[in-house]
């Protein structure tokens, strides 16, 4: 009976290991060319939403009634090999309680975790470079939590999530469920996030970060080697039709005395019955002293599509030249409005 008992203890205790084990295999992810984001936002220009036009020229980003920031103390966990990493820590009732604190933003090297590395032109962790391929064992990985809940008059309009930058490699996981993956460590990173969150309710956000991906074969350059979440974090809230990205093109005509603006707008829409609706484009131009130079509404036709691109052009007699001496800023504001003036 006795050697029945040992090999029953030694197969669960096996089973359990293996189990264990499988929950910190080594992203797959991090080793693919292919795979550089999960589910991001397409890139565009830089842009926040304003609730009125008193917002927009105070020109305030953080005054914003639809901006919220994520920046402050959060909940930090830090290992030096990707198989030491807690599983399941994005799920709200994974208890973080005896975690570190962390300032969000900051790298994690100069908090005290890991040690920064600076070269010019080689890699910091090898010098026999086997792209894709990054370390499996020393490889810091660091786990983030916090909570947040969503301001007012926020529940039924669209909510994203923006890192300005993230370095190597992120996954995110909102209330237990993954919301995708992101490398690019300079460049910033946005996901929707509408369909993850509780409204009226507490949020867990989860981040987990790596030191380094494939991507960092790309990002050997000369400077200090650190990591974490280098830059803002915040949520941004929009209506379910919106100016998702812009471009704009102020230049001169052969003469070089009066101007020529071109802006391209795309416009996305999340609700299919909004294209029922009559929607136009409200275009402002404003001067160096804040005094209203043109406005022009272009109506919007929405089709089928989710996006919608609409271009606009005006000729702009005279306009003020910038030169080092004289700078003039001109300031464009662009609103959708329906037939209610909304």
């Amino acid at each position: 009976m006795k050697p029945r008992h040992y090999i029953s203890v030694f197969l669960i205790f096996f089973c359990l290991i293996n189990s264990t084990w499988a929950q910190q295999e080594f992203p797959a992810d991090l080793e693919n060319p292919k795979m550089f984001d999960q589910n991001k936002e397409k890139p565009h220009a830089t842009l926040l939403p304003f609730k009125n036009i008193a917002e927009v020229l105070d020109n305030n980003w953080q005054g914003s009634t639809y901006y919220q920031s994520l920046n402050g103390t959060w909940k930090f966990n830090w290992v030096r090999n990707p198989a030491d990493r807690p599983g399941d820590f994005y799920k709200p009732e994974y208890k973080v309680s005896d975690w570190d604190d962390i300032p969000v933003p900051s790298n994690w090297e100069l908090q005290g975790y890991g040690i920064p590395i600076y070269v010019n032109i080689p890699y910091e962790w090898t010098r026999d470079p086997q792209p894709p391929k990054v370390p499996h064992d020393y490889n810091p990985v660091g786990s983030y939590r916090r909570k947040f809940t969503l301001p007012e008059g926020w529940k039924d309009r669209q909510v994203f999530i923006h890192f300005g930058a993230v370095k190597s490699a992120m996954y995110i996981w909102i209330n237990g469920q993954k919301v995708g993956f992101s490398q690019g460590s300079k460049t910033p990173a946005e996901w929707d996030i509408t369909h993850y969150l509780n409204p009226e309710g507490e949020n867990v956000l989860a981040v987990q970060v790596y030191r380094w991906s494939d991507g960092s074969y790309l990002e050997c350059q000369d400077f200090w080697r650190i990591s974490g979440i280098e830059r803002d974090v915040y949520l941004f809230s929009t209506p379910d039709i919106h100016i998702r990205d812009f471009f704009a093109l102020a230049d001169l005509d052969e003469t070089y005395i009066n101007g020529k603006l071109n802006v391209t707008t795309e416009i996305k829409q999340y609700d299919p019955e909004l294209k029922a609706k009559n929607y136009f484009l409200d275009i402002k131009l404003f001067d160096e002293n804040m005094k209203l130079l043109f406005e022009e509404e272009k109506p919007i036709e929405l089709n089928n599509e989710q996006t919608t691109i609409r271009v606009f052009e005006k000729d702009i007699k005279n306009p003020k030249k910038w030169t080092a001496e004289t700078p003039a800023l001109y300031s464009l504001v662009l609103q959708i409005k329906d037939t209610n003036k909304n």
